[in-house]
């Protein structure tokens, strides 16, 4: 009987769930035809109103890129072309218009760090924190089965020596879980959003200027004090910034 309560309660549900999804649907075809035609600041507002109900699709931070690029907005474009990759890391053409939009800005940044560090991020970036957890999952459960198996059939020696393999491959992957926390939440991406952002020695206006970036120069956030950010450059240059002067690429 609960069964068939739940049941019901899931039919019940249905066509309001189908209902939102044609809603959703309706109105990212709004904004692609908004886009098409020439309308770039309607379609801004078309798909940004989507995010705004906490609507994320790869597709739809992807659109909102290229659009804010028809607009000149580029740290905007540069954004959204960054979270479209958290959503969808190995889609070739996110990864192409991001770089061609990089390529407009009026300030850059060179990447001093180690080679060790920039193939590390690169590796990392793509793939997602569900992925990675998945398969850190799924070596676990093969490790625990091999185990129960071997103990149920007395096969010791064997199943040691295929624990010890899928042991390393738990490591590895675990090791790898581990540099995707730490790149998604200890040491935060950001876009910097000004035409020019003043980075200085401490979080307070009192402190003198470091050194200036301009908009759509990517950072990372190391560090928080109320309304201020203590950013790392690419080149090793660390500074202090104000939170509006930035945007973190998070979903």
């Amino acid at each position: 009987m609960r069964r068939f309560f739940v049941l019901l309660f899931g039919l019940c549900c249905m066509p309001v769930a189908l209902g939102a999804t044609a809603d959703i649907k309706s109105a990212f075809q709004e904004a692609n035809t908004s886009y098409r035609t020439g309308d770039y600041a309607k379609a801004a507002a078309q798909y940004e109103n989507l995010v705004q109900q906490n609507i994320h699709f790869s597709a739809i931070y992807y659109d909102l890129g290229n659009t804010y690029v028809r607009l000149g907005h580029l740290s905007k474009a540069i954004l959204n072309f960054e979270k479209a990759l958290r959503l969808d890391p190995r889609n070739n053409d996110i990864r192409h218009n991001l770089s061609y939009t990089r390529g407009l800005l009026e300030y850059r940044v060179e990447d001093s760090r180690n080679w060790y560090l920039k193939a590390s991020e690169h590796i990392l970036k793509y793939i997602t924190e569900e992925e990675i957890n998945s398969v850190v999952l799924g070596v676990i459960f093969v490790f625990l089965v091999g185990g129960i198996f071997g103990f149920v059939t007395g096969r010791g020696s064997f199943w040691s020596a295929w624990q010890r393999f899928v042991f390393i491959m738990l490591l590895s992957v675990g090791l790898v879980a581990f540099g995707k926390q730490v790149q998604s939440n200890l040491i935060r991406d950001a876009i910097v959003m000004q035409k020019e952002c003043e980075a200085r020695y401490g979080p307070s206006e009192h402190d003198q200027v470091a050194f200036r970036m301009g908009e759509g120069i990517k950072v990372f956030v190391v560090d928080r004090r109320e309304d201020w950010s203590r950013v790392l450059l690419t080149n090793g240059d660390s500074g202090w910034v104000k939170n509006t002067d930035i945007a973190e690429v998070k979903i």
